[in-house]
C-alpha cells in the first residue's frame, strides 16, 4: 500500500479509493484526522468540481467517487 498523500484533498479522494470508492461521512472523518468545518469545505469544494457525490443513506452520509 502507498503512503496517503499529505494534501488533505488528495487524501480524501486517495481514502475514497482505497475503500472501493465510498465511504461514510463519519468514516472519512475518522480517517483524516481533521476539524469537521474543514472537511466539510473540502466536501464541498469537491461535490462543486463534480469529483464526488454525497447521498443520504441508512448508516448515514455516503460520500461516492464520481466515475
Amino acid at each position: 500500500m502507498k503512503k496517503p498523500p499529505y494534501n488533505h484533498r488528495d487524501r480524501i479522494l486517495w481514502i475514497l479509493a482505497q475503500k472501493g470508492g465510498s465511504i461514510t461521512r463519519t468514516d472519512l472523518r475518522r480517517s483524516m484526522e481533521i476539524k469537521l468545518e474543514n472537511m466539510e469545505r473540502i466536501l464541498g469544494e469537491l461535490e462543486k468540481e463534480g469529483r464526488i457525490e454525497r447521498t443520504v443513506g441508512k448508516h448515514g452520509e455516503l460520500i461516492s467517487l464520481k466515475e
